[in-house]
Parts: C-alpha cells; structure tokens; sequence
C-alpha cells in the first residue's frame, strides 16, 4: 500500500511540474503593454457598419504615440511632409487598453485599443472618442513603427 502511495504522489508531482514547465517557456499571444510607435489607419467605420478600406487611396491619418508621452495625429502629403491635426500627450491603461490623449486647446480623445495580427503585424480596431461627434471615429489600423 505504501508504494501504491508512494508511486501516485510521485505522478502526480511529475504532472505538476510538466505543465507548470511547459507554462513557462511558452511565448504569450498578442500582449501590448505598450502602444508607442506609428500607427496608420487602413479602414474606417462608415455610417452603414461596415469597414471601408483606404490603405491604397492615400488618405489614411497617422496616430504617433512617441515615447515618452508625446501624441501627434498627422497626414502625409505628396511631397512627404506631415500635415499635424492633433498634438498633446498621452497616457495608456493596459488594463483597460485605453489611451487617453490631452491635447492644449482642450479636445482631448479616449481611444480604445481592440489588438490583433495580420500577417505577423501589430493590428488593431481604434475606437476613438472625442469631445463632438464629429471627433468620435473607429477605425483599423496597422503599426508601422516601434
């Protein structure tokens, strides 16, 4: 009886440490603690509910979240030169995945962060919350930077 004892607790602990193991060495999926880099938008949620894509129209708006806590919202023009919308600084809650930029003149966003992957690329849904509807958007985009 002692062996039967003996040799079970000895199982049990080879399986507790098997898998505790393998835990460790194990990559994690997708986790952002971070969202600093440039971040450029590809698609946006049009009134209809489906996402319009804009990668090839040359459109798309850049969100640069620079470290430490520097937030530019910029366009690229022909001639390569950023046209800046929004300046301000910001501040990200992991947990919550929200962004919270201030910006001087007071139109300050709440921007929420959906990850994902695509093509072994950082992805990821915005939905940005302004202070006017008209400043309120989601959109998809794509980092581009670290």
């Amino acid at each position: 009886m002692k062996h039967i004892k003996f040799t079970l607790i000895a199982a049990i602990t080879m399986v507790l440490f098997a898998c505790s193991k393998s835990d460790i060495n194990e990559e994690p999926e997708t986790i952002l603690s971070d969202i600093s880099g440039v971040w450029s938008e590809y698609a946006y949620l049009c009134s209809d509910g489906y996402f319009v894509d804009i990668s090839d129209t040359g459109y798309n708006m850049y969100y640069e979240f620079a470290s430490p806590n520097k937030f530019t919202q910029y366009t690229v023009e022909d001639a390569e030169k950023k046209e800046i919308i929004k300046q301000g600084e910001w501040v990200y809650n992991a947990e919550t995945n929200v962004a919270h930029v201030t910006e001087p003149r007071g139109w300050n966003l709440d921007i929420t962060f959906d990850f994902g992957m695509l093509n072994d690329s950082y992805i990821a849904t915005m939905k940005i919350k302004g202070r006017t509807p008209n400043q309120s958007s989601t959109i998809k985009v794509k980092r581009i930077s670290q």
